[in-house]
């Protein structure tokens, strides 16, 4: 069985929750992943960031899709996929994304279009809740679109997503993206399958599935 829930009316969780925050939060994490970081530490406040870094980890994030003022990088999976993150730990703050992650808790895989494949075969016979981060003040097209795609898939391996990508790179979320000047994480965060990568919040931390 498969449950869709908006997120900002988390209450409890059926069987396996999968975290979707398309832009940006969980497509810079699993980005995180793909450029060789250990672990990330989804965080509710700046103050426990800050403190964390004072244990060598690197700050990304965002508050209404602004970078945060002290903290290393912003929450771009784009520019995240520039750097060479082996070997570090990560901390992330955003919006919406992090506090659900964090509602979600232990066990709560993290989605995105770039892990959308891997994430449906690893699901496929299982019951799945999959939680869309949405926005503060309604849907986020992106973040159902992938939540329709990732159901479609866990039931035909083969089926065609673009249809639901098209959807979300015309929705409400790319619109604000573009007028914050972000085209290029609107097309990062729309790409299909870049990695067999899926994140998995264990011990309060997110590491990658083994």
């Amino acid at each position: 069985m498969i449950r869709i829930t908006d997120g900002r009316y988390f209450k409890r969780i059926y069987g396996i929750p999968v975290v979707v925050d398309v832009f940006r939060a969980t497509s810079n994490i699993v980005t995180m992943f793909m450029k060789g970081i250990e672990e990330v530490v989804p965080v509710r406040d700046v103050t426990e960031a800050f403190a964390l870094r004072e244990k060598g980890y690197l700050l990304f994030g965002e508050i209404d899709t602004k970078p945060i003022e002290g903290f290393d990088y912003g929450n771009s999976p784009s520019e995240t996929f520039d750097l060479d993150l082996s070997g570090k730990k990560a901390v992330i703050k955003t919006t919406n994304g992090t506090d659900l992650i964090l509602k979600a808790g232990d066990g709560a895989l993290i989605g995105a279009f770039l892990n959308v494949t891997s994430l449906s075969r690893y699901l496929r016979n299982k019951e799945v809740h999959i939680f869309p981060a949405n926005l503060k003040n309604g849907i986020a097209t992106e973040d159902n679109e992938f939540a329709y795609a990732l159901s479609k898939k866990i039931f035909e391996p083969g089926a065609d997503i673009s249809v639901n990508i098209d959807r979300a790179r015309n929705g409400n979320g790319s619109s604000r993206l573009r007028s914050f000047g972000l085209e290029r994480d609107i097309d990062f965060c729309l790409k299909a399958d870049m990695t067999d990568i899926i994140p998995v919040m264990k011990g309060g931390r997110i590491v990658r599935l083994q």
